[in-house]
């Protein structure tokens, strides 16, 4: 191809009479990162594994074959073969409970002064209590006994019933194999913990499917929801709203 990656698609675009808002929302990507990658800034994308997947679904957008646009972007780049290590793309927003949390230096400040007041307040208030009147010394001839406890008679043929609670017992944590399904005609971010490690983290194109034995606990951080299909042991799991919506699947569940 004599023309560069950016110019192919902004011509192409152009050809159909579509904006970069509708394919925004479309693709689900930013408006910028489409404009910056019709502009060739290579600089002001993220990793080339997600710049890839970009361009995967911006090509089916334009109605092109992905595969050349990737390997002209990999030329263009001077880099060939998977990408590892991806960092978290511009697009994925912080969930917003996390941004409400506290920094741990400011709990731990808070949580001491509370114990210092707690304990002045403790020291204080020892102080000032009156000493309590020790109990009477009992006379010679008084004896303490603990009461004996009473069992009732069960008539004949009843037997006794053990008073224990059932159904206290803790639930057993069960297996299950996790997958992840993506549609053929779009492609999908995703973060994969499984067991307190991370699985899989990075773009899947179409078609792809994984998937993954866990023993206790599983979450799916996903990108493109309407792209994803998550599985638990072949029944389809129902992906939360979110942004970016994540799945959390449990052994004991």
């Amino acid at each position: 191809m004599s023309e560069s990656l950016g110019r192919i698609l902004e011509k192409q675009r152009h050809s159909l009479g579509r904006s970069l808002a509708e394919a925004e929302a479309d693709t689900k990507i930013r408006r910028r990162l489409l404009s910056a990658l019709e502009q060739g800034e290579y600089e002001a994308l993220p990793s080339p594994a997600y710049v890839k997947g970009y361009i995967i679904s911006y090509a089916r957008f334009l109605r092109l074959d992905p595969a050349p646009l990737v390997e002209l972007y990999e030329e263009e780049i001077g880099q060939t073969g998977p990408i590892t290590a991806p960092r978290l793309p511009d697009e994925v927003i912080t969930p917003r409970h996390q941004g409400q949390q506290l920094p741990w230096r400011t709990a731990l400040a808070i949580i001491a002064v509370v114990l210092v007041i707690g304990t002045i307040i403790w020291g204080i208030s020892q102080a000032v209590r009156k000493p309590e009147s020790p109990p009477p010394i009992p006379t010679a001839g008084e004896t303490t006994s603990a009461p004996e406890p009473s069992v009732e008679p069960t008539a004949p043929g009843e037997t006794e019933t053990s008073s224990t609670p059932e159904g206290d017992a803790t639930q057993p944590a069960k297996p299950f194999t996790l997958r992840v399904v993506i549609a053929s005609d779009s492609a999908s971010w995703l973060r994969v913990t499984v067991d307190g490690l991370t699985a899989y983290e990075g773009t899947m194109a179409g078609g792809q499917e994984r998937e993954w034995q866990v023993a206790e606990e599983a979450s799916v951080r996903i990108g493109k929801p309407t792209a994803v299909t998550v599985y638990r042991d072949d029944l389809e799991v129902e992906i939360p709203g979110g942004d970016p919506p994540t799945v959390v699947l449990s052994a004991t569940d």
